[in-house]
């Protein structure tokens, strides 16, 4: 099975889910396969309906805003910083492969941001029935690409972009030895649930009706699987939401997902 079929598509996730249950997380797992599934997961109507319905709300609020994107906070910021830069950097031009960017809404928040960047190529990598519903939303847009698998050719990107990805890849290591081929300038992590804890797997909870497998992992073991692909880390930050994982050991819990920037050297 290919890295891109076991792909969820994250990015909203926080918009859907359910009042959150006692435990979001229960289990400690060695391996990824050995965590118990039930459910449609990402893949039902429901999670897609709803994915397309707020993707085209963000972009009806984006259009009604004055000389500030109000929505554009938090984490969502990281990404049209750093797109503003290298805009600057190279006479408004950015390219920008957005891994797991469900429908969009990451581009939105982009466009209501930048400001002189006159050339955005955006390219989401994500499951098949989303980059349908995706590619319908933005049929008028030629900026933005929806690809069922990473493209053999892409033009020049210069940000790398996984926002709530990786904790639900299988070989998360295999993946980033991929998306390091591409060899972006940049790499972004945004909301990447890693810290000072042992890497183990668990079951998620908080989708109503589905239980799904999820990665927690070192974070020294992000940086020196980065570090094999030539990049090296050049910002770090933590979320402003504190996770109760109290049913962990102590050892175990995160407590805050990070953010991290790597530029290749």
């Amino acid at each position: 099975m290919s890295i891109i079929r076991r792909l969820t598509p994250p990015v909203l996730f926080d918009m859907f889910r359910r009042s959150d249950p006692p435990e979001l997380w229960s289990g400690i797992y060695e391996r990824y396969a050995d965590v118990p599934i039930a459910g449609p997961g990402f893949d039902g109507d429901v999670w897609i309906n709803q994915t397309r319905a707020y993707t085209q709300r963000m972009l009806v609020t984006s259009q009604s805003y004055g000389s500030i994107p109000k929505e554009v906070t938090g984490e969502h910021m990281l990404l049209p910083l750093a797109a503003a830069l290298v805009c600057e950097q190279s006479g408004g031009k950015v390219g920008i492969l957005d891994f797991g960017g469900g429908m969009g809404v990451a581009y939105v928040y982009l466009l209501s941001s930048l400001v002189n960047c006159n050339s955005i190529d955006y390219h989401v990598v994500e499951r098949e029935a989303v980059c349908e519903e995706g590619a319908r939303l933005f049929e008028h847009d030629k900026r933005i690409r929806f690809h069922p698998r990473l493209p053999a050719e892409l033009g020049q990107i210069d940000i790398l972009y996984v926002s709530s990805a990786l904790q639900y890849i299988e070989d998360y290591p295999a993946l980033l030895k991929e998306l390091m081929n591409i060899q972006a300038k940049y790499f972004l992590f945004v909301k990447l649930s890693a810290g000072d804890i042992p890497t183990y797997a668990t079951a998620q909870q908080n989708v109503s009706g589905t239980t799904l497998p999820y990665w927690f992992v070192n974070v020294g073991e992000i940086i020196e699987l980065m570090a094999t692909g030539g990049y090296s880390l050049k910002y770090k930050s933590a979320l402003e939401r504190e996770y109760d994982q109290s049913n962990f050991p102590e050892a175990y819990r995160m407590g805050r997902a990070c953010n991290l920037l790597f530029s290749r050297d």
